[in-house]
């Protein structure tokens, strides 16, 4: 297997990891790229990934070597819509020797508990829980943004922007954050609105590192959007129990992804106690992933 590379990819909302791996387990090379969200875009996430992989091979110093197999276990954002999976497959999947799709956060949860049972809930641009049992795996939220996707990065740039708005109309009082974010995206509230109309799911989670920002300078209405982020993590938990059996309730749980840090603190310590630091990263889950698959096809 001389010629072999094992490709991990976590294609998330605002960006895409990529890991390159030898056959033998040894990282040659890492690379991150745009967004790699299928259902929003597959012509973006294909270039996301393309550009990745790119980086990846002149790293590992295979850009232009012939006769290498490459293969690819991918976890994507958008990965519930079968009409943009199968889009997804139909332009990248001829580019290796294998290639497996699933969700970004099927592949965080086994990255996380290293293939064994248990759930994570990311909370990024989106959110998402994930169950993995020996019955098979169970999904709360991660229908999408503007509609779902309560918590994430996304949501706190719409529920800062929505709060903005109800300033101008005089129905909240003034805040640092709000100052910063109306100098930001407009004096005006027609400028407000034309920006939120055309802004997508990444350009607000972008105004989720000014909330983080005045919350660490105790802004009051940041630190009330992050205390509501961590409501709706909560509620993830009380989704997966009211599912599962009594059982379930042991699964180690994980939470990742970029927002984690800033609204831990403010998850009750019933939740807190019922978490584990994750064993490894959604990239190590896409390579356990491609792995299995060969080793049960040979």
């Amino acid at each position: 297997m001389r010629n072999d590379f094992f490709i991990g990819v976590d294609g998330g909302g605002s960006k895409t990891h990529l890991r390159l791996e030898a056959s033998d387990g040894k990282v040659l090379a890492e690379a991150f790229s745009g967004p790699a969200n299928i259902r929003l875009s597959v012509d973006v996430a294909c270039r996301s990934i393309q550009d990745a992989l790119d980086q990846v091979l002149q790293k590992a110093d295979l850009k232009n070597k012939k006769n290498i197999r490459l293969h690819v276990g991918m976890g994507l954002a958008g990965y519930e819509v079968q009409s943009a999976r199968e889009g997804f497959l139909a332009k990248l999947k001829h580019s290796f020797a294998n290639c497996i799709i699933q969700s970004d956060a099927y592949v965080a949860c086994l990255g996380a508990h290293s293939g064994h049972f248990g759930c994570v809930i990311i909370v990024g641009t989106g959110v998402v829980g994930l169950k993995i049992t020996k019955k098979g795996k169970s999904q709360v939220g991660g229908w999408g943004f503007p509609h779902g996707d309560e918590g994430g990065a996304a949501w706190l740039g719409l529920e800062a922007v929505r709060s903005l708005l109800y300033q101008c109309d005089g129905l909240l009082e003034n805040s640092s954050l709000l100052i910063h974010l109306r100098k930001k995206l407009g004096t005006k509230v027609e400028d407000i609105t034309q920006w939120a109309c055309y802004a997508n799911a990444s350009q607000y989670a972008e105004l989720a590192r000014d909330i983080f920002k005045f919350a660490d300078k105790n802004d009051k209405l940041a630190i009330q959007l992050l205390k509501r982020s961590a409501k709706h993590v909560e509620n993830i938990f009380l989704a997966f129990d009211k599912q599962g059996k009594a059982l379930d309730k042991n699964l180690p749980y994980s939470l990742v992804g970029g927002v984690v840090p800033f609204i831990i603190d403010y998850l009750k310590p019933a939740y807190k106690k019922r978490l584990v630091s994750p064993k490894g990263d959604a990239c190590d889950g896409a390579l356990l992933m491609i792995r299995k698959n060969i080793s049960q096809s040979e």
